[in-house]
């Protein structure tokens, strides 16, 4: 059985995922998954033009994604980077899609949102235990842009992307590089008006979950188990948050500075500077739907993807 290799480029990291299938019911086996904080959207959030030091960036960790992928046998025709929010909008994208192609020979596809939310869907949807009939609302926090997708049992009720990303929000509202509280009150004024496109799906049939792909809540994942005291195991590929737990480390990241938000017990580095933004977002969508509950899922656009690609190959 052949392995695939997907990459996510996110505005904020990459992440290289290599499987292949596992047996005959299209179950998918995982051989590697990698991380890195590249900030590819670093300097560009406002001018829309990738700075040279993000892109030489973006062109190493690809370099070391390939070398990874190809030590698990993936030849270069089965790895693929998905582009999304920063490459979207960045006037220089082909420049650096360019340099990859032609040099480390990696296919690159610039998704748009609504595709990227179908793919997270497809990933986020394989993981959940079965039967799953709660009227379910899915929330993937990217660096540059978020995408939602509502529905219950197998069926998508609908789905939109909002440019509301976590790096998005940090470069509209930090104050000398820092979250201030004082901005707090500007911060979700904003973001209760951005949300308004998702009404429409959400006022008519109420979400009685709120999923979290990957991303930053696998980090309020961490925060919680090291809280709680209780072994990080995040075998599954989903699980239950609490969102009492998650309203006390809310409040807690919110009250210190990154130098002590950093050194939290489950915080990884490259998220600190983020996630009060992430944070204040799943707290608005809580509170404006009033959801009641709260679950993470670990797959969501790469591991959709993959799935996407295995339907194709078995057509």
């Amino acid at each position: 059985m052949t392995p695939r290799a997907i990459i996510d480029l996110g505005t904020n990291t990459f992440q290289l995922l290599i499987a292949q299938k596992a047996n005959s019911e299209n179950e998918m086996l995982v051989l590697a998954h990698e991380q890195r904080a590249v900030s590819l959207g670093k300097g560009a959030m406002k001018s829309d033009i990738l700075q040279d030091d993000a892109m030489e960036r973006a062109f190493e960790t690809l370099k070391e994604f390939k070398q990874i992928a190809n030590s698990y046998q993936c030849s270069d025709n089965q790895i693929v980077a998905l582009g999304t929010s920063i490459l979207r909008r960045a006037k220089n994208t082909p420049e650096l899609v360019e340099k990859v192609q032609n040099q480390l020979g990696i296919r690159v596809e610039i998704i748009s949102g609504i595709r990227e939310a179908e793919l997270i869907y497809q990933g986020i949807e394989s993981s959940l235990p079965k039967p799953w009939n709660s009227t379910s609302l899915v929330m993937d926090i990217g660096g540059g842009s978020v995408e939602f997708i509502l529905f219950r049992s197998n069926q998508v009720l609908g789905k939109i992307s909002l440019e509301i990303g976590g790096l998005q929000l940090q470069s509209l509202f930090h104050v000398h590089g820092e979250y201030d509280q004082q901005i707090e009150e500007t911060l979700e004024s904003f973001i209760q008006q951005a949300l308004e496109p998702l009404d429409q799906l959400c006022l008519h049939e109420k979400p009685e979950v709120l999923i979290g792909a990957a991303g930053a809540f696998e980090t309020l994942w961490d925060l919680e188990m090291a809280s709680s005291l209780t072994e990080n195991n995040l075998a599954g590929s989903s699980h239950p948050l609490s969102i009492s737990q998650f309203q006390i480390n809310k409040a807690l990241i919110e009250s210190i500075p990154y130098s002590e938000r950093v050194n939290l017990p489950g915080m990884k580095k490259f998220r600190a500077s983020i996630l009060p933004y992430a944070n204040a977002l799943i707290s608005q969508v809580l509170q404006r739907y009033h959801i009641p509950k709260m679950w993470i899922s670990t797959f969501s656009l790469k591991e959709g993807y993959w799935f996407y690609l295995q339907s194709q190959a078995d057509k």
